[in-house]
């Protein structure tokens, strides 16, 4: 799983809040998922991007549906917000970290 961590340019700014308003009224092939506006969708990809704010930065966990979905949702979600942000925006940081395989649950008999 890929997590990005987006971080302002100036404290005062909220990156996650100009996200939400970006998505929900501009946006063409990028849409929520959810009714808490946590869940991004492309419109081309079965994956999805867990958004998170965090002291005005932005926490993104991107759950792609097969693994080769990895590269073009990381890739579609970095490209939109250097597009949109790009002067708000000191950095995007991205982390690589190991799936964490959940354990099935026991069929009760």
């Amino acid at each position: 799983m890929i997590v990005m961590q987006v971080v302002p340019r100036d404290g005062n700014v909220d990156v996650y809040r100009l996200l939400r308003s970006k998505v929900l009224h501009e946006a063409t092939t990028w849409h929520w998922g959810n009714k808490a506006k946590t869940r991004l969708r492309h419109v081309n990809s079965k994956g999805y991007i867990d958004v998170r704010g965090a002291d005005g930065v932005l926490v993104a966990h991107i759950h792609p549906n097969s693994p080769r979905d990895v590269f073009y949702l990381s890739e579609k979600f970095l490209g939109r917000l250097v597009a949109w942000f790009e002067e708000h925006l000191a950095a995007i940081n991205v982390q690589f970290v190991p799936d964490v395989k959940r354990r099935k649950r026991r069929k009760r008999r």
